[in-house]
């Protein structure tokens, strides 16, 4: 049972919002990204990402950090 767990959460990219909150994504559903750089209120958020669904996230991490990781996945 544990071991479906870790495998099913193995499938998320953990980010971080601006107020501090974790968000799971499905690499798989990321379909753009954009950086801010400082076109924002705040200098905090460095990507925003798009899903599939149409909705997106302000968040803290980079872009480029953001692409290694779906790299990692074999997305892109």
């Amino acid at each position: 049972m544990i071991e479906a767990i870790v495998v099913a959460a193995a499938q998320y990219i953990v980010l971080e919002t601006l107020d501090g909150r974790k968000i799971h994504v499905n690499p798989k559903h990321i379909v753009s990204t954009t950086t801010t750089k400082g076109k924002l209120v705040t200098d905090a958020v460095q990507c925003i990402i798009y899903t599939s669904d149409g909705r997106f996230f302000a968040v803290v991490e980079t872009c480029d950090s953001i692409k290694s990781r779906l790299e990692e996945f074999g997305v892109r």
